[in-house]
């Protein structure tokens, strides 16, 4: 049982000079093992100095041993990193079991070569910035050399306008018809993710997840068992998040931006053949004016409509103009690209 486990003359305290006996942390290991074994939700709330990943990390071990495969969500990189840099590897050496622990990351993590080869051929109109296109240059040399591919691996973080050039992208991946796809990075995590028993996660891949599944597309996790939720306190947020809809102005400016900016000239659609005859252009324009009109209706609403705390309780609140200006953006990038 785990409680043998954390007992006084248990392996761990064998292994460890300076530990210390916490009825808690026998408690809530005692609680989580419960829940696994039951098959019933658990929520806990563990006080500082209860050392609570060593108290879900021995029973989710237990069930590794007998077949299952957990997950374990955190919010925070620190306590992945924690988990599967430290807490894991010790616990493995002290009950020595072996099984397989992956860190999984969200596809935009890692690498794209055909994008980054894309991006590399187009960078004098894609990047006008000196800066920017030094960060480019760091990821080109990094990429002859790095065997993980993914964002942290980088010696630094590069301008966050190169890395959404060059990241893997879902809609713009075309598989096995790909002449990368044997050294690619993002299929490789896959395959690791798909053999993990023990799969470390963050909140937000874990409802990308969710919501995938939900939509009748194919998850990014495998089938698991059990899921472990720490740092549960921000999930609310999360979850919100990746189950809501919600847009942005500046978020429809970068979008806009990256296709043309009149400016300067510079953009995906800078890019191609006969730019300057490209329905494209005009749509994009449409699309940047109706913008302004939209959120200056919002505007206008929030400060002569709107109830103290702004929540909006019916549809249609101000015109929608920026909905049918995208369609047609949609429709004229196709037969721009095309």
């Amino acid at each position: 049982p785990t409680t043998e486990f954390l007992a006084p003359t248990g392996p761990i305290a064998k292994r460890l000079s300076n530990f210390e006996l916490r009825q808690e942390q026998i408690d809530m290991a005692a609680a989580v093992e419960d829940a696994f074994n039951n098959s019933h939700h658990l929520i806990v709330e563990a006080g500082t100095g209860v050392v609570k990943t060593f108290a879900y990390l021995i029973p989710a071990i237990a069930q590794v041993a007998l077949g299952k495969k957990v997950v374990i969500s955190t919010h925070t990189i620190s306590l992945q990193e924690q988990l599967i840099e430290k807490d894991i590897p010790f616990l493995q050496s002290v009950s020595g079991q072996e099984f397989s622990a992956v860190l999984c990351k969200g596809r935009s993590n890692y690498l794209c070569m055909r994008r980054l080869e894309q991006t590399s051929k187009k960078a004098i109109t894609l990047f006008p910035d000196l800066r920017i296109t030094e960060d480019l240059t760091m990821v080109e040399e990094w990429a002859d050399k790095t065997k993980d591919g993914s964002l942290s691996d980088l010696p630094r973080q590069p301008a966050w306008q190169v890395w959404d050039k060059v990241c893997a992208e879902h809609g713009d991946c075309l598989g096995r018809r790909c002449r990368y796809f044997e050294g690619c990075f993002y299929q490789a995590s896959r395959r690791r993710i798909a053999n993990g028993q023990l799969l470390i996660c963050n909140h937000a891949l874990f409802f990308s997840d969710l919501a995938l599944r939900q939509s009748g597309a194919p998850g990014i996790l495998p089938p698991y068992d059990f899921v472990i939720l720490d740092e549960a306190h921000t999930v609310e947020s999360v979850a919100s998040d990746h189950f809501g809809v919600s847009v942005s102005e500046s978020s429809i400016r970068y979008v806009l931006h990256s296709l043309f900016t009149e400016k300067n000239r510079r953009g995906f659609l800078a890019t191609l053949d006969n730019v300057d005859t490209l329905p494209a252009i005009a749509a994009v324009q449409t699309a940047s004016d109706v913008t302004d009109q939209l959120f200056e209706n919002l505007d206008r609403w929030l400060h002569e409509k709107a109830p103290q705390n702004g929540r909006v309780r019916e549809k249609y609140i101000v015109e929608n103009p920026l909905s049918p200006a995208l369609a047609d953006l949609a429709k004229s990038d196709r037969k721009s690209v095309v």
